[in-house]
């Protein structure tokens, strides 16, 4: 886990089931990269039966926790696993976001996990009380794709970051199951993300995927960039598998800041990455109309519901999409 997480400067960890084994990866992490970590982990939550904590871990040179660790007031009692969230600041540009983690229950069928899936919306507008104003960044396994109606209360307040693809590994080496995994953001953090993808990391680390679920896990992290951060070489992903395939949609390069939160890292697992860098256009599947970042003023009008975000105008084209009217 640690020649994964080492290319990241803070990421939500699910599935804890001890603070010795967040301790042990810390210190994994800082004998790989030769810098001080620190962890910030919820109370264990979960049945009677059975119980996880959530964490967050961060590299100590460029993020710091600033305040509002707290678990979600659940008061009518919906979630197993009530989520954790926190607000942390980043030491390289004073940036300040709030990061949230759930894990939605699996349950015998789908229909299990709608409950906790539709409490999403209440959950994001409780997080907008909690941090007034701020970048909100919701992280997790919510057990369902993000195109699922279950998903339309969150999908109100917030949008998926990753729509395409797959994050879990199947049984059949270098396959992907299902889209499980995934990031939802508001509008102020979304103008902070320039790039997002799924990871695949047994490819990184030379192993099958029998080895890689039985020893780390059987869903490959998703990993967003913040501003002008660069995705270190030695990350290989899942999705997007390149700049301009059709169909993917990626936010890129909205940010008006420099935030860095992943970094360079000096060992090498191999492997290279492409990650596009061009502005990204906003599309509304309602309209099939696109607006570009320069000289569409409907751009940023969207609503969260309704948005689309190309990695390019032609990927734009390509689906049907045509430009706005009002753009000069």
């Amino acid at each position: 886990m640690a020649a994964i997480a080492a290319n990241l400067d803070i990421f939500a960890l699910q599935e804890v089931m001890n603070s010795e084994g967040v301790e042990s990866l810390q210190a994994a992490l800082e004998k790989r990269t030769g810098e001080k970590w620190s962890v910030l982990s919820s109370s264990p939550v979960g049945s009677r039966s059975y119980k996880e904590m959530y964490s967050f871990v961060y590299r100590d040179s460029a993020v710091e926790y600033l305040d509002g660790a707290v678990s979600y007031l659940d008061r009518s009692n919906i979630f197993i696993r009530e989520p954790f969230s926190a607000t942390f600041k980043s030491k390289l540009d004073g940036g300040i976001f709030s990061l949230a983690t759930v894990h939605i229950v699996y349950g015998a069928s789908p229909a299990v996990r709608i409950p906790e899936l539709q409490e999403l919306g209440n959950f994001w507008t409780w997080l907008e009380q909690i941090y007034p104003g701020q970048p909100i960044i919701l992280m997790g396994d919510f057990n369902m794709r993000p195109d699922d109606p279950a998903f339309e209360s969150l999908r109100s307040h917030a949008i998926p970051l990753v729509t395409d693809g797959a994050s879990t590994l199947s049984t059949t080496d270098k396959k992907f199951a299902n889209l499980y995994d995934n990031v939802f953001v508001n509008v102020r953090a979304r103008a902070l993300i320039s790039g997002v993808g799924i990871v695949n990391f047994p490819a990184m680390l030379g192993w099958d995927h029998v080895k890689a679920r039985q020893h780390v896990s059987d869903h490959a992290p998703i990993f967003f960039q913040m501003g002008k951060a660069q995705l270190p070489a030695a990350v290989q992903m899942v999705y997007p598998q390149g700049p301009t395939q059709k169909g993917r949609q990626v936010p890129n390069a909205v940010a008006a800041n420099d935030s860095v939160f992943t970094r360079e890292v000096t060992h090498a697992v191999g492997g290279q990455a492409s990650v596009p860098q061009a502005r990204s256009v906003h599309g509304n599947r309602n309209s099939l109309i696109y607006h570009l970042a320069s000289g569409c003023p409907s751009y940023d009008k969207i609503s969260p519901k309704n948005l689309v975000v190309f990695s390019s105008e032609a990927d734009a084209i390509s689906q049907s999409y045509r430009k706005a009217g009002n753009c000069h």
